[in-house]
């Protein structure tokens, strides 16, 4: 009996592991993903990039029977997500490059 339970516990310790390496695995491609963003809005080339990459996911979500519509519709929903993040850390650095109160800086009244 003794070994079931620790058999047991190996098993859930390497899933709860692979389980942190997954998150932590996303969590890095988000970050790389948010910097990339940054590093093409600076050039001028994000507008192309937001719509080539909406244009690729939109095509997958034609056939509203398509198994993959509903892992579609979050990548878009996470990617949209990215763009904003992106865009407001921009917005933020150029406010803090120009030396304005920014949104979320504190104003005196």
């Amino acid at each position: 009996m003794n070994n079931v339970i620790l058999s047991m516990l190996a098993k859930i310790s390497n899933m709860d592991a692979q389980a942190k390496q997954l998150a932590a695995r996303v969590e890095a491609q988000s970050l790389m993903m948010s910097a990339l963003l940054l590093t093409i809005g600076q050039n001028g080339g994000l507008s192309e990039l937001i719509g080539s990459v909406n244009k690729a996911i939109n095509s997958v979500m034609v056939d509203p029977y398509d198994p993959y519509r509903p892992e579609a519709e979050l990548l878009l929903q996470e990617f949209q997500d990215m763009v904003r993040v992106s865009q407001m850390i921009a917005k933020e650095n150029a406010v803090l490059n120009s030396g304005d109160t920014g949104p979320f800086d504190a104003k005196n009244a």
